[in-house]
């Protein structure tokens, strides 16, 4: 069973099954989650729910992980890690177990497992002086076998809904069809105890922060907008970016590693510096300095962090005889231990073909996207003082389709833990999207503010609408 289009490979050993027997095999990849992994570790593969009916004796699993393992010294840093399948209470906790393979120079960890669980790989990033490892031994840390498997046909994906209690296994939807179906986030709250006592001894570096690969993508997601999002190497997260993102148009695929631990990837924009002419176009970053930090792309599929992190940059030709046709401009990446650029190719042609074609001086400045940022944050906080109003404004944006009812419940009913400044947060988030993929609609919304008839919230309407008019 051959799922490497999300980073998976399963085999069942001959002795497992006889000719007449069929395997029914559910499998969900996780891109993220409520878990938590041991203390000095990172997350280095997608985790995934795996369950069999009948139950077999052993499963072969193997795994893509986002490990350069040139240096043979580093496979010794890789382990696997399980989580029960069903637990009490979140996070799911994750423990390290014993047995696996690291091959030198492959991407992928194998291991034979015959218990139902989640499972993943982790790097240790630290190397205690005279410590040991808190592994567990292979069978013994997921006591939970459960019935996963019912109702899943050999090579089908277990669909999944996004925040659904239990979060492995369950689903509203199934699909005929062979492979693994996309990865979901599986996000739910809870509290997190944090009282843990640490003793503090000497450490040094394992070199598995160094050795993470990355992945960059570059997309259109319209003609005059360029992303670039960032995300580990793996083949699970690829797949989720490209279904988080309603009709991309892809174009380049990166691979890189980051020159020091919590560093950033930066990507420097010189009009001076271009090998090409680009006479009559501006390339405008909508926020700098335009860049990317490590933690942020650790973070993407984490509690609230559904979307991998990326850098928009909008893209304005002058509507004028000078200006030339085909635009090339390179764009280098810093922060990277290798050196690379990415290129933002656009035409006119893109760009009128879809009504973008703007002159230079109707575009917004960067000035004013600035200000545009500062009011809708002035608009957040002043949403996060109240439950009442914030409820009332994001019921009137649903009743003319601002947001949808999944964003909506999503809100009061899927985040019901969560602090009212974490909603006001993901709803803004929402507007703000739903804003550079349809302008029009930031009229809609503002109307929306000041039938609230609150001094403050017409007041930042205004600001809002007189940035965005600049």
């Amino acid at each position: 069973m051959n799922w490497e289009e999300y980073g998976l490979r399963i085999s069942v050993p001959e002795d497992s099954l006889s000719a007449s027997e069929t395997v029914e095999v559910s499998v969900l990849a996780l891109v993220g989650g409520h878990f938590k992994f041991p203390d000095n570790t990172r997350l280095v593969s997608a985790v995934y729910a795996i369950s069999t009916s009948p139950l077999l004796k052993s499963l072969r699993i193997e795994m893509q992980h986002c490990i350069d393992l040139s240096d043979p010294s580093l496979s010794k840093y890789l382990k696997f890690a399980v989580a029960p399948v069903h637990t009490a209470s979140l996070p799911y906790q994750f423990s390290l177990i014993e047995g696996g393979e690291f091959p030198v120079y492959q991407r992928y960890g194998s291991i034979e497992r015959s218990k139902f669980c989640q499972l993943a790989i982790v790097g240790i990033e630290e190397e205690e002086n005279g410590g040991g490892s808190n592994e567990e031994r292979n069978g013994q840390e997921d006591g939970d076998s459960g019935d996963e498997g019912k109702g899943q046909r050999e090579g089908q994906g277990a669909g999944g809904q996004e925040g659904e209690p239990g979060g492995v296994g369950r689903s509203d939807r199934e699909e005929e069809g062979n492979g693994l179906k996309e990865p979901v986030d599986c996000t739910e709250d809870s509290e997190l105890s944090t009282s843990q006592s640490k003793t503090i001894v000497p450490t040094c570096s394992t070199g598995i922060t160094e050795a993470t690969v990355y992945a960059g993508q570059v997309f259109y997601q319209r003609p005059d907008k360029m992303r670039f999002a960032a995300s580990t190497e793996l083949n699970a997260l690829h797949q989720y970016i490209e279904k988080k993102y309603s009709h991309p148009e892809f174009d380049q695929s990166i691979t890189f590693k980051l020159k020091s631990p919590k560093g950033c990837i930066e990507l420097a924009f010189d009009d001076e510096q271009q090998r090409e002419p680009i006479t009559g176009w501006k390339i405008r970053p909508h926020v700098m300095p335009c860049q990317i930090k490590e933690h942020e792309i650790l973070g993407f599929g984490g509690i609230s962090t559904t979307i991998p992190p990326s850098c928009l940059v909008s893209i304005y030709a002058e509507n004028s005889p000078d200006t030339v046709p085909n635009l090339s401009y390179s764009v280098p990446l810093k922060g990277v231990q290798d050196p690379m650029e990415i290129i933002i190719n656009r035409s006119l042609r893109d760009l009128s073909d879809a009504a973008y074609s703007v002159n230079i001086k109707d575009g917004p400045s960067l000035g004013s996207q600035n200000d545009i940022k500062k009011h809708f944050n002035d608009l957040k906080r002043f949403l996060s003082s109240s439950e009442a109003m914030f409820r009332d404004i994001a019921n009137s944006c649903k009743e003319v389709q601002i947001i949808n009812s999944s964003q909506y419940n999503e809100l009061f009913d899927g985040m019901i833990h969560h602090s009212l400044s974490k909603r006001v947060e993901l709803f803004i988030g929402n507007i703000t999207l739903l804003i550079e993929y349809c302008p029009d609609q930031i009229s809609e919304f503002l109307s929306k503010l000041k039938e609230q008839e609150h001094v403050a919230l017409s007041a930042i309407a205004d600001k809002i609408a007189a940035s965005s008019d600049r």
